[in-house]
């Protein structure tokens, strides 16, 4: 904020001022939208399962212009302010009549070629014509990106207040006017939030959603015709701050259009309803999702102010949106009839392949991230120096290093595991294919190059980088699924007996199996070492002697002993306990048995494998 005079304190009093009215304006919509019977009704095609009122936008553009005019319109924030109330306006006859989509994609684009008529425009390609198609696709675009994020309680409005903070953050993107638009939205979004957060009392409504959206493109738009930002600034840091809300889009249409779904249908097939569908609460799922876009939005603040060199780390972001691609397409969200369509359709064998397999994927993900690993060792090195003496060094390296590392790795082994139960021997066999690999590639520069000119140091900060991202990528998938495991909210509540091993795997039975539906709330465990512990993120409460105060403290709805081989003493205390206070006491068994199916032949075992390709 500092290259904006007074900055700091026109951005605290824009957004403070906005903030308090849209505490005040929202609870005033609220009663008029209950008062007129615009609400929103539980429908098959949408996730909330309440009545809840609309209109909460009007809240949202009230504070906002209010404050804006207090410090006075410039020519683009006049041109924005009434661009998004048109929009807003459109939104609000789709909440009270519900158009058509091709009826409100119209009004769009004509809205977009005005906007461009007058002068507005993205400088990214330096060519006029092609600005202006960039400029008309961007307004449309991400104005439906947020109306399709508008999709779980306080997710939209959420995403909102992070986008508009990044974009204060990037003060290189915005003049004064903007900068004081861009504050006054993030504060009163985030006074909405306090009524739309979960659970919600009040919608943005599609006046609300389609409002923000195209106010954010808008606002990222530059108004001067000549203008010829650079590449960071222009391109980078708007797609940055608004990464979310374009990931959503794109992997709803994409799955949209591969299961032979109209990208307009709504549906519960969104980032957040699958990050649900894979176990996490709608508030985890909300909160995971306010953490992407924060990381998007850093992200950018941080390329706005630096050199083109720290463009390597805003790949991350990327890499990690790609992992999460990846995660939630093998959700399945969609019924039978919509499940074969997808599986039948021309591109099915590639979804297949990212999908189930996965092995291209692995491969073409290494390749990002050794690029971005080796890349950044480079400018780590040598920082202000990179650049005019070794960008050439780097470049002639990297085809060298990107083969040497996934030649490493597949000789290692990397690409034999499954990345959901990884293990401390999977971490050994990927930490030696990058030692293998660095090794190949140094064996290779020093027979081609003679190694002249290049840093040892650069090669051990790659292999340190290389091994981070591999084995945090690999790691992320287990660790997404036991995260939404941890957060599951619904089921009865178990109390394990026996923080062992036994427990341990008890443990993962029970998040892992939905058919238990049971949640660990807590350990008993007779080891004083174990007491006021955490085994796998789940606290020891006591000893099998505490049965009787952890049960009336914590209530669980059932009481689990995770091993046959148990002290009898203490076995009797615990059926004692939990039959005095009604709690079903159950005992975990493991053991081999023999396999009886009858008779068998030939014909029916080829019968049985007659079945779908795909897992189901």
């Amino acid at each position: 904020m500092s290259s904006i005079p007074g900055g700091f304190w026109s951005f605290s009093l824009a957004f403070a001022s906005a903030l308090l009215l849209s505490l005040g304006f929202t609870p005033l919509v609220r009663a008029l939208a209950l008062r007129a019977g615009i609400v929103a009704a539980p429908a098959a095609d949408r996730w909330h399962g309440r009545t809840v009122p609309m209109l909460g936008g009007i809240a949202v553009m009230a504070a906002t212009l209010i404050v804006v005019a207090g410090f006075g319109f410039s020519r683009q924030t006049a041109m924005v302010a009434v661009v998004s109330a048109l929009t807003l306006g459109l939104g609000l006859l789709d909440d009270v009549r519900s158009l058509k989509p091709v009826s409100k994609l119209t009004v769009e684009l004509v809205l977009a070629c005005a906007v461009v008529a007058l002068g507005h425009k993205l400088p990214w390609t330096g060519s006029p014509a092609i600005d202006a198609l960039v400029t008309i696709v961007w307004i449309v675009g991400l104005t439906n990106a947020f109306n399709l994020l508008d999709n779980m309680d306080g997710l939209c409005a959420g995403i909102s207040v992070i986008a508009a903070l990044a974009l204060c953050a990037s003060t290189e993107a915005l003049n004064r006017y903007a900068f004081v638009y861009t504050a006054a939205l993030a504060g009163a979004t985030l006074g909405f939030l306090r009524f739309n957060f979960q659970p919600a009392s009040i919608f943005l409504g599609d006046c609300g959603s389609l409002f923000l959206g195209s106010s954010f493109a808008l606002l990222t738009l530059s108004d001067d015709p000549d203008a010829q930002r650079g590449l960071i600034s222009a391109l980078v840091v708007p797609v940055f701050i608004l990464l979310l809300p374009i990931f959503d889009t794109t992997f709803v249409t994409v799955s949209r259009k591969l299961s032979g779904r109209a990208a307009s249908q709504g549906g519960r097939d969104h980032t957040s309803h699958r990050l649900v569908a894979l176990g996490f609460s709608e508030r985890h799922a909300t909160l995971f999702l306010y953490a992407l876009a924060g990381a998007g939005g850093l992200a950018a603040a941080g390329l706005a102010r630096s050199n083109v060199e720290s463009v390597g780390l805003g790949l991350l972001p990327l890499l990690g949106l790609a992992l999460l691609a990846v995660q939630l397409a093998k959700v399945r969200v969609y019924t039978g009839s919509d499940f074969e369509r997808l599986r039948l359709r021309a591109l099915t064998p590639l979804l297949v392949e990212i999908t189930y397999k996965r092995r291209i994927f692995e491969v073409l993900l290494d390749v990002c991230m050794i690029s971005v690993a080796y890349y950044l060792a480079w400018v780590l090195r040598f920082d202000d120096q990179f650049r005019p003496v070794y960008h050439n060094l780097f470049v002639v390296s990297l085809p060298i290093a990107i083969a040497s590392q996934i030649a490493g790795l597949y000789i290692g082994g990397a690409y034999k595991g499954v990345w959901r139960y990884i293990s401390v021997g999977d971490l050994l066999v990927y930490v030696r294919g990058v030692l293998a690999g660095s090794a190949i590639m140094v064996i290779a520069l020093v027979y081609l190059f003679r190694f002249t000119n290049y840093s040892r140091s650069v090669f051990m900060i790659n292999a340190l980088l290389v091994a981070a991202l591999v084995v945090g990528s690999r790691l992320s998938f287990r660790w997404l699924g036991d995260t939404a495991a941890r957060s599951r909210s619904i089921g009865q509540r178990a109390l394990i007996c026996g923080a062992g091993d036994g427990g341990a795997l008890l443990v993962r039975e029970l998040r892992n199996n939905s058919t238990y539906r049971s949640i660990p709330i807590g350990f008993l465990d007779d080891d004083p070492n174990k007491q006021r512990r955490h085994v796998m993120g789940i606290p020891v409460l006591g000893t099998t002697a505490d049965i009787e105060s952890v049960l009336a403290r914590h209530a669980p709805d059932v009481v689990v002993i995770s091993s046959e081989r148990f002290n009898v003493a203490a076995l009797l205390r615990l059926q004692l306990a939990c039959d005095r206070v009604g709690t079903p006491l159950k005992q975990m068994q493991f053991r081999l048995t023999d396999v009886e199916l009858g008779p068998l032949s030939l014909s029916t075992v080829a019968e049985l494998e007659k079945g779908p390709a795909i897992p189901q």
